[in-house]
């Protein structure tokens, strides 16, 4: 399986790496948490900015390529196997305080609704959540996930109930990306309110 848009971070959508630097500064970010290594490039360059990064992929070939790829990279911790399995034991291990939270797990298992539990069954609220492939209703023409097969479509109205979960209804703020390039994704930003 290839995919296009593999040769930079967040599928080479720059108004993204600099939104994750304005977080990491606004929020004194110092660890991340992302599911869905894929060939580790946004993962790559994570470790560039964030002190300690854990990621998990499912797919023995990709996370090959990623150990390649983060060879020397003394700061990441990698892990295979389905995000469901590996986020109990991220979580235990993390230091969380001023974690952010990368959801980009999504094309086998579609494990975001049970992710999203874990950290509510876990007491984890991240400073900040980010979940990529969001369908963006301020901007129609980028890109999100829709499974008709599983009448799932990645919309903040099917998340709600789970983000209510970890953070309590009146215990966040979100917004969706203003602005994209490379692949175009929609991605959803939660914050926790301090």
């Amino acid at each position: 399986m290839s995919m296009a848009f593999d040769q930079a971070p967040f599928n080479e959508d720059s108004f993204m790496e600099a939104h994750f630097l304005g977080l990491k500064e606004k929020y004194n970010i110092k660890n991340v948490i992302e599911t869905g290594t894929y060939h580790g490039v946004t993962t790559a360059w994570l470790s560039h900015h964030f002190d300690k990064v854990w990621t998990t992929e499912i797919n023995e070939d990709f996370y090959k390529v990623s150990g390649e790829r983060l060879y020397g990279c003394k700061n990441v911790v990698r892990l295979l196997g389905s995000s469901t399995k590996t986020l109990p034991f991220i979580i235990r291990e993390l230091d969380l305080s001023n974690v952010l939270v990368f959801l980009d797990a999504h094309w086998y298992e579609n494990p975001l609704l049970q992710e999203l539990t874990i950290l509510a069954e876990n007491n984890l609220k991240p400073s900040v959540l980010c979940i990529h492939d969001m369908k963006n209703p301020n901007d129609l023409t980028m890109g999100y996930d829709s499974y008709p097969d599983q009448k799932i479509e990645y919309t903040y109205e099917w998340v709600k109930p789970y983000v209510d979960a970890i953070y309590g209804e009146d215990g966040y703020t979100y917004y969706f990306n203003e602005k994209a390039s490379g692949a175009r994704r929609g991605c959803l930003f939660i914050i926790k309110k301090i």
